[in-house]
């Protein structure tokens, strides 16, 4: 935090301000997220004698390092929300999927849902061939030395979306509620500031006098110091979105959860898939990236 309050204080009046580009800090951010703590996360999770306590360590410390990202994007945005609400540095894969300049909240929803549909499969496809109790019942050791082998996992972790609770869907359900509410307003936020700009534009504009700068300098300011507030509220909803889910599953949900959320962001940087995506015709990038 106090690395992110360095890097992105306001800049003094008359000088650079000698901040470094948010461009930087993600790339040591992502670079930390890709080459140590998703793999130390992975590794306690194929770790049979792993300590409960260990995982839950490596659990929260990737937790924080995605809420010491927020932190971050909050201070840079104070000091220029521009270059974030349209960042240049990300790539087309990235786009689609960024919401008032980030990942939109609604990915970390589908995620846990994605968990929780995979898990109904299953178990439909247990029940449909009257298999489910024999399993558990007859073939339990055989099940999970086939599933530790399959998943490179012990079975703790293998099964824990088997154990999902009432509790959690009530709780998934309930954040898609409020999502459902706040990001078409913060939407509607950000677009009410844009037409505030071009009012406040064209009522001052006086043609030929000279004003017409300032009248733009004045909209600019108005709008940016709004645009800053919608941006730190998308991302105070980006942060309680996902306390709300970790705060809910058990640690072995929650590390499957965080590491399926890692590995996402780091799918956007694969050398392979980008080169794939180059070649589609229709750019994902054009499309409307504030769609729900």
């Amino acid at each position: 935090m106090l690395k992110a309050v360095g890097l992105f204080g306001r800049k003094k009046s008359g000088s650079s301000g000698g901040n470094r580009h948010f461009k930087d800090f993600y790339a040591d951010w992502f670079n930390t997220l890709n080459t140590t703590l998703l793999p130390s996360l992975q590794n306690s999770m194929s770790e049979s004698d792993s300590s409960l306590t260990h995982l839950s360590t490596q659990v929260e410390t990737l937790h924080r390092h995605f809420q010491s990202y927020y932190d971050a994007l909050d201070l840079a945005a104070a000091n220029d929300v521009a270059q974030l609400l349209d960042p240049d540095w990300r790539n087309p894969l990235e786009k689609p999927f960024l919401f008032l300049g980030d990942l939109h909240p609604y990915l970390f929803t589908n995620l846990l849902r994605s968990f929780l549909n995979q898990n109904d499969s299953d178990d439909d496809e247990d029940y449909d061939n009257d298999s489910l109790t024999v399993q558990f019942a007859d073939a339990q050791d055989r099940d999970r030395d086939q599933l530790e082998v399959l998943f490179d996992r012990p079975w703790h972790i293998a099964t824990a979306w088997r154990s999902q609770s009432y509790d959690l869907m009530g709780k998934l359900e309930q954040v898609e509620r409020g999502l459902r509410l706040m990001v078409p307003a913060l939407v509607a936020r950000a677009r009410d500031a844009q037409a505030a700009f071009l009012e406040h534009v064209g009522r001052n504009w006086d043609y030929g006098s000279g004003l017409q700068k300032l009248a733009v300098a004045e909209a600019m300011a108005e709008q940016n110091e709004e645009m800053v507030g919608v941006f730190v509220d998308a991302n105070r909803l980006r942060r309680s979105v996902l306390v709300e889910i970790l705060g809910t599953t058990s640690v072995f949900q929650a590390a499957l959860f965080l590491e399926g959320l890692a590995q996402f962001l780091v799918g956007f940087r694969d050398p392979e898939l980008l080169a794939q995506f180059d070649l589609c015709k229709t750019p994902l990038g054009k499309q409307n990236r504030l769609a729900i």
